[in-house]
């Protein structure tokens, strides 16, 4: 079972990320250039020398038509590697579950709210130009720590809900009773984590449409991944019951 569910794990998120890559480039492209536009309009702003200018330019390793080209085959791979990783934690953690299809899309929405949704809500992404590059490191830092925290504490909602299934817990009592403790438990965490303390100087509607763009792109790559995970598993069940 584990070799057949990091396989389909990793083929559900090599194509999830394809998809996730597609949307990023046509949604997610639009007001990430407004903001590198404005970012450009704020150096010439300042005055500074066109050699300084010069410099920032070739601070570029990819040239932005290419980093555009390569975006899906990027989130492809990356998606791929979550999907292994995805498949590796359902054969551990949801082990004993007869129905495949249901246990695997609660379990990517549950890895979802985890790794992208949760970080994303406490510290969620600003586009370029945005917060001082000093602080940049303490705020990766703290982004990283929240999903590590994060994940944790999913992983001890997963078992205390199958130590009370173990029990004889009915499965609406144990639902409810997990689903209180993560809304208590989320909350509190989120509370007690530091804020980002970025002052943002770019128009609210750019910076609306530049985290809604990343929001959708993580939450198609992960819900995607949860789908053609799911469905590659409910396949094989079909194919084995003929």
């Amino acid at each position: 079972m584990l070799t057949d569910s990091v396989r389909r794990g990793l083929a559900a998120g090599l194509l999830a990320g394809l998809v996730a890559g597609a949307f990023a480039l046509l949604v997610g492209e639009v007001p990430l250039g407004e903001a590198i536009a404005l970012e450009e309009q704020a150096d010439v702003a300042a005055h500074e020398s066109a050699q300084a200018a010069h410099d920032h330019d070739e601070g570029f390793a990819v040239d932005r038509t290419l980093q555009q080209g390569l975006l899906p085959v990027g989130t492809a791979l990356v998606g791929a590697a979550y999907g292994g990783l995805f498949g590796l934690a359902f054969a551990l953690l949801a082990k004993g579950s007869r129905d495949r299809w249901k246990s695997g899309l609660a379990f990517g929405v549950a890895a979802w709210a985890a790794v992208a949704l949760f970080p994303a809500l406490k510290y969620p992404s600003n586009p370029p130009g945005v917060g001082d590059p000093d602080t940049v490191g303490s705020r990766t830092t703290w982004f990283l720590i929240s999903i590590v925290a994060s994940v944790a504490l999913a992983v001890l909602l997963c078992m205390a809900s199958r130590r009370l299934r173990a029990r004889g817990m009915d499965d609406v009592t144990r639902q409810l009773a997990i689903g209180a403790a993560a809304v208590v438990l989320y909350g509190v965490l989120f509370v007690a984590m530091p804020s980002s303390g970025v002052a943002i100087e770019v128009p609210a509607a750019l910076l609306w449409d530049f985290r809604l763009a990343s929001m959708g792109t993580q939450a198609i790559l992960w819900l995607g991944l949860a789908v053609g995970f799911a469905w590659l598993w409910h396949r094989a069940a079909l194919k084995a019951a003929t």
